[in-house]
């Protein structure tokens, strides 16, 4: 990427503005575990809604925020925020454990195989979807997806360039968590929608 690419990419994140999602006077779930204890805390106190908690400081480009309220009584609102640092995190097992585990037989294994891709290369794919993710989630190139009691997801679009030359774009899903931080979830989620990107 030369200067003006790097400039031009700068742009257009700076045009991008945020919001962060606030529940007030509840603190945000920055680990899964810590979600899990909300779904848990929400069935069990009505007065509280698993979705509302774990969307707690969960940032988003102001265009693409899911719409508040969430449901009637929801105390949940969104505040402007200046600046944003974005963390992407893919577990390697989402490839050494899932896409390349024999025991998947559900066709996603094959897909990469296609691209020329084995087991060995899954450092390399977790770092590129990191990448490729960091960068869109960024300039606000996402979808909202489904938003259940653990929060929102995003779909991203990833294109590889495979090790023979070929390249595919598809969708990949993530989690959304405070602070800008989103988590792979679904490293392959379907042939991308046009929408996406």
């Amino acid at each position: 990427m030369d200067l003006q690419q790097t400039g031009e990419l700068a742009n257009k994140a700076a045009a991008v503005q945020w919001v962060k999602w606030v529940h007030p006077n509840t603190e945000p779930a920055h680990t899964h575990e810590e979600k899990q204890t909300n779904v848990l805390k929400a069935a069990m106190i009505s007065a509280h809604c698993a979705k509302c908690l774990n969307m707690n400081g969960c940032c988003f480009a102001k265009y693409k925020c899911p719409k508040s309220p969430l449901h009637e009584n929801c105390h949940c609102n969104t505040e402007r925020i200046d600046s944003i640092t974005i963390t992407t995190e893919c577990p390697i097992e989402k490839f050494t454990g899932y896409i390349f585990n024999k025991f998947y037989n559900d066709g996603k294994e094959q897909i990469f195989k296609d691209l020329g891709f084995s087991i060995s290369d899954s450092d390399m794919l977790k770092a590129e979807m990191e990448k490729q993710a960091n960068l869109a989630y960024l300039l606000g190139n996402y979808e909202l997806n489904k938003l259940n009691s653990y929060g929102q997801r995003l779909n991203i679009k990833v294109t590889l360039i495979g090790k023979n030359g070929k390249s595919l774009s598809f969708k990949t899903g993530w989690m959304t968590y405070p602070d800008g931080k989103i988590v792979l979830t679904t490293p392959f989620g379907g042939f991308v929608d046009e929408r996406i990107g």
